[in-house]
């Protein structure tokens, strides 16, 4: 907790005002009872109206007054709770931005999701309460058992054992809950995910007539949560019944002895409606501080899953070093290199070495599985390796910038992510480096300027964040033209042809030879054709280089290339 209270320190005064206009409040509640009681004693018998009036207009001056005070704590309060929760969500986002993609693999979004969003506003809703109510409650209690033994110290005695037993009740409650709404926020991350899951999914599923799995599923995952929240439910419940229970038994127990004294003349009608007064403070103050009890346990679980999100380390892949001018092109070297995941027993790819020579068109083609994407990923940066050195011009790749390596080098992945806006910003991200001349040249070799020619608004066609009204073949070819704007030195097509036609495809991979800073291009396929005309070719088997040569040498002496090309060619005759 110690991060997420750190951010208290940008609203110090607020922090600090809000608690000390709730104090003076309270104070002023804790005179009023003394005054009721002085206006029954000493107005009431005398038949002194005067005195009576003074009294009143004394009691409407600390109703004004607390009003204020009141009014002042709920500003001060609402609005460090704001802000604290605006820096928190803030940091939140920029470290989801700045964590490594494994990381970001590992956790999921539907957590990065939910802690940006309800952990935050559960935090906010803490805070708020916290400012309000941590002085004020304990302050009224307290003093309230203050006030009553400056009456009698024999009454006195009822309100502290009254105290002392809730005060266990209070503590207990909250070692409980705390765990408790835990498990809730970890079963709205699973739901979360599954409902996720279900929408980015909907046309396998209905594809397959899966949609009633589906709905028993997350119907499943709602009756768990739904369980998850009883049990933290059905332990606050508890507080507030035995609560009125303990107050009740005291107020009970005030009043009859209360009358007891009156009888012997130890105490004034009026000091036994103060002591009421003041038990029933207790009262109204111990339903609120329950009421805290349960929102601040919901906020310090929150707190704790954002803080181990904001702990997580960040992407340390990258360096502060420039490419001179990353729109050259560059070489590719690996060096013994193997990765594996960081809970995982197996190397995806192990002790992987080739190098590629600037402007060289090399192809990458292995069966499913073989860690062909990996190599992207670790060639792009994406990834680093567990062993090993990755060079980009005969430097490590750890050693230029984030920003430098993404203008150098272009990932194209099989499956083009959509972003909500027009096509020009799906494919330029606005850029600084991509102005009209390379964004034009982009979408010719991509041939993504059909796709624009098929729209009535053209490039501004806007673009939904699954790409509807997009065909997988469209998709790929933005995402294509998103890779070639900029002209980076270094092409990287992860399986970026699979939805393309054969036709196009030739089109395309044409139209690469005849991009003008001529760029190292890596192509990554499952198919022949693809890869077939490359300087070299990459066989990849079992996350290991099978074999590194052209085309016609692989046929010779490759009997896995062989039997790819003979499946594939049966596959299109079959076809």
């Amino acid at each position: 907790m110690k991060r997420v209270l750190g951010y208290f320190r940008h609203y110090k005064l607020k922090s600090v005002l809000s608690p000390v206009f709730k104090l003076s409040e309270a104070a002023f509640e804790l005179i009023v009872p003394l005054v009721i009681a002085d206006i029954i004693d000493n107005g009431i018998p005398a038949g002194d109206r005067d005195y009576i009036v003074r009294r009143v207009l004394l009691l409407f001056l600390f109703a004004v007054v607390g009003i204020v005070s009141a009014i002042s704590a709920q500003y001060f309060a609402a609005t460090a709770a704001c802000g604290i929760s605006s820096d928190i969500r803030r940091d939140l986002f920029r470290k989801i931005n700045r964590l490594s993609v494994p990381e970001y693999e590992k956790i999921g979004s539907s957590k990065l999701v939910t802690s940006l969003t309800s952990d935050v506003n559960q935090i906010q809703s803490g805070i708020n309460l916290f400012l309000r109510l941590l002085l004020r409650s304990p302050f009224i209690v307290a003093g309230a058992v203050i006030m009553a033994f400056t009456i009698s110290a024999r009454m006195a005695l009822i309100f502290v054992a009254a105290v002392t037993l809730l005060g266990i009740i209070v503590a207990l409650n909250m070692k409980l809950a705390i765990p408790s709404y835990k498990k809730t926020r970890e079963g709205l991350d699973v739901l979360a995910r599954h409902a996720d899951n279900g929408l980015n999914g909907v046309r396998v599923i209905r594809g397959f007539n899966r949609t009633y799995d589906d709905y028993k599923e997350f119907r499943k995952e709602t009756l768990k949560l739904s369980e998850f929240q009883k049990a933290a439910a059905g332990i606050s419940s508890y507080l507030n019944p035995l609560t009125f229970l303990v107050i009740n038994l005291a107020v009970c127990l005030l009043i009859y002895r209360g009358g007891v004294n009156v009888s012997h003349g130890n105490l004034t009608s009026g000091q036994v409606v103060a002591l009421y007064n003041y038990m029933s403070q207790i009262l109204v103050e111990l339903i609120k501080l329950a009421n805290l009890i349960i929102t601040v346990s919901r906020a310090v679980a929150c707190a704790g899953r954002a803080e181990a999100i904001l702990e997580l380390p960040e992407d340390d892949t990258h360096g502060t070093e420039e490419f001179a001018d990353p729109n050259k092109a560059h070489s590719v070297e690996f060096r013994n290199v193997s990765f594996r995941y960081e809970d995982s027993s197996e190397d995806l790819i192990s002790d992987v070495s080739f190098n590629i020579e600037p402007g060289q068109t090399i192809g990458v083609i292995g069966m499913t599985g073989s860690g062909k994407s990996t190599l992207a990923y670790l060639a792009s940066g994406l990834y680093k390796a567990t062993s090993g050195d990755v060079l980009i011009d005969g430097r490590p790749i750890s050693d230029f910038s984030g920003n430098s390596l993404t203008t150098a080098v272009g990932l194209c992945l099989q499956k083009a992510s959509m972003f909500t806006g027009s096509l020009v910003y799906n494919i330029s991200l606005w850029r600084e480096t991509v102005d009209k001349k390379s964004l034009d040249e982009a979408l010719r070799i991509s041939l993504a300027d059909d796709v624009a020619a098929s729209k009535k608004e053209g490039l501004y066609y806007n673009v939904s964040s699954n790409g509807t009204g997009l065909s997988g073949g469209q998709k790929q070819r933005i995402g294509i033209a998103r890779t070639l704007a900029g002209n980076p030195g270094l092409l990287i097509f992860d399986d970026s042809t699979s939805a393309l036609d054969a036709v196009t495809e030739r089109k395309f991979l044409n139209n690469l030879k005849t991009i003008a800073n001529n760029p190292t291009v890596i192509l990554i396929s499952q198919k022949i054709r693809t890869v077939k005309n490359c300087d070299k070719i990459i066989l990849m088997e079992d996350g290991k280089i099978s074999a590194f040569a052209t085309h016609d040498e692989l046929f010779k002496s490759s009997g896995l290339y062989r039997d790819l090309i003979k499946l594939q060619s049966e596959q299109e005759v079959s076809e």
